[in-house]
């Protein structure tokens, strides 16, 4: 909304009675329209939960990485049951003089809207995030999935919920759901083959990413990278897929795919 100011000495081609009709159209806006555009920011004062109240007017709060790894730690509910009808902001800590990143996560699985990232820097965080948005094509926006938004039945990042999906590689996701696994190593193959299975029971598989690192081993025994991928499980279908990797910028090789089948198994328990 773009407020007009009064003009006293009038401009050239507008003359008293025009101005002052146009300042009654603006005293004439629905409140609800201005408290759509109008989120106001801020921390209220005293305690960091006190943020969390439920206020008559949607509020844009902003936390550091620190303050939501503290305060989520006694009330995750409650953070994403105020994300429900405000805005929550995540920015990185002052701290990280060298443009690193933390796990973006936290502030996914507690409802953040906005979480603020390094973008120049690197690390598999940036691959995270990275992997997140390829839900809807890298555009910078994917909606929040619907078990953030029950009011009903408020999610608990720490709770322990029933195997929902079965993934047959590693997930990054919520905590229950996090898991690394590796193939034995294949020496001396310019197209190596692994034809092994792995299998990732996943709670909340709406949040999870599968990460994807290859890496060239020498007879020094240090790793060389070789290529990355992270994707959405939720975007994932069953089947054989060529599946792309990538740089360390997050940029694709041209001819560098892994052939893999994906099976998604109902839970069984």
């Amino acid at each position: 909304m773009k407020k007009k100011k009064s003009n006293p000495t009038n401009k050239i081609g507008m003359d008293k009675d025009e101005d002052d009709s146009d300042d009654e159209d603006d005293e004439d806006d629905t409140p609800e329209y201005r408290d759509l555009i109008s989120i106001r920011a801020g921390k209220p004062k005293g305690k960091l939960r006190n943020c969390l109240i439920n206020h008559n007017q949607v509020r844009r709060l902003s936390l550091s990485e620190q303050e939501l790894e503290d305060i989520s730690k006694n009330h995750g509910t409650e953070i994403i049951r105020f994300t429900q009808r405000n805005l929550l902001r995540i920015y990185p800590k002052g701290t990280r003089l060298d443009s690193s990143n933390y796990d973006p996560m936290i502030g996914w699985m507690h409802g953040a809207q906005m979480v603020a990232f390094n973008m120049q820097g690197g690390g598999h965080y940036l691959r995270y995030m990275e992997g997140m948005f390829r839900a809807n094509g890298g555009c910078g926006y994917v909606k929040k999935p619907n078990i953030l938004l029950n009011v009903n039945d408020v999610f608990d990042p720490k709770a322990l919920r029933p195997v929902q999906t079965t993934l047959q590689i590693g997930i990054h996701g919520v905590p229950a759901d996090r898991n690394m696994k590796y193939t034995r190593t294949i020496e001396d193959d310019w197209v190596p083959v692994w034809n092994e299975e792995f299998s990732f029971p996943l709670t909340t598989p709406e949040l999870a990413l599968l990460y994807i690192k290859v890496v060239e081993r020498d007879f020094s025994g240090s790793g060389d990278f070789g290529g990355q991928t992270c994707l959405p499980v939720s975007q994932l279908r069953q089947g054989i897929r060529a599946v792309r990797l990538r740089n360390r910028k997050g940029e694709l090789y041209k001819s560098v795919r892994l052939l893999i089948q994906f099976r998604f198994l109902p839970n069984t328990l």
